[in-house]
């Protein structure tokens, strides 16, 4: 998988600084996992997200993949993707395929070392979305993501610095995926090959 260097494409400059500090808190971090799920609509293969609802936290109102922190009773990772995107969206785990998993990546403002997978359903999830945690469902054509200037770069609030800063983002569908959900989407999007004009999934190698 490529690792780091996909994530670096779509990291705030001050990341890439602190990438060879992080080793230490890697070692105390909380763990947790998210889905990606891709399913097909119209001909398009589409990709899932979800606007975080308003909290006194570090990620309130961002744009991220269903997913969560690990509980003592899920027996794996791909147990915590699958709960955590049922609990906050409805959907079904036994109407997933996971397909692959992505390289781990570490959250320093909430302490997370994120575990990545990439699920497939054969039809449109019906979402029962859980006001607590969840505003609303994002869906995008996976092949917008590969437009002509769809990153850009903008000035965020962080508010676990308490300043604004200068980082690359995808803009599309007239929102802005930044931070670490735009890290993972930039590893997915360099693991897939698009084929013509319409979007398919030719290979996703499962991880050495």
């Amino acid at each position: 998988m490529p690792g780091i260097g996909s994530h670096l494409k779509m990291a705030p400059a001050m990341r890439a600084q602190e990438v060879e500090r992080l080793s230490d808190k890697i070692q105390h971090a909380k763990l947790s996992a998210v889905l990606i799920l891709l399913f097909p609509e119209d001909s398009r293969l589409k990709t899932v997200f979800i606007k975080r609802s308003e909290y006194d936290g570090v990620h309130s109102g961002q744009i991220a993949f269903p997913g969560g922190q690990k509980e003592v009773f899920d027996k794996s990772f791909e147990d915590t993707a699958l709960r955590e995107a049922q609990e906050e969206i409805g959907i079904k785990p036994t109407e997933i395929e996971i397909l692959t998993q992505l390289s781990d990546l570490f959250i320093p403002p909430s302490n997370f070392l994120v575990k990545v997978f990439v699920g497939y359903s054969e039809q449109k999830p019906a979402y029962t979305i859980d006001p607590k945690e969840v505003q609303s469902v994002v869906e995008v054509n996976l092949e917008d993501f590969y437009s002509e200037n769809i990153i850009t770069e903008k000035e965020f609030a962080s508010a676990s610095r308490g300043i604004k800063i200068k980082a690359p983002c995808f803009t599309v569908n007239n929102i802005d995926i930044w931070g670490a959900t735009a890290m993972i989407m930039r590893e997915l999007l360099d693991v897939l090959k698009i084929e013509n004009k319409e979007t398919k999934i030719t290979t996703l190698t499962q991880p050495s």
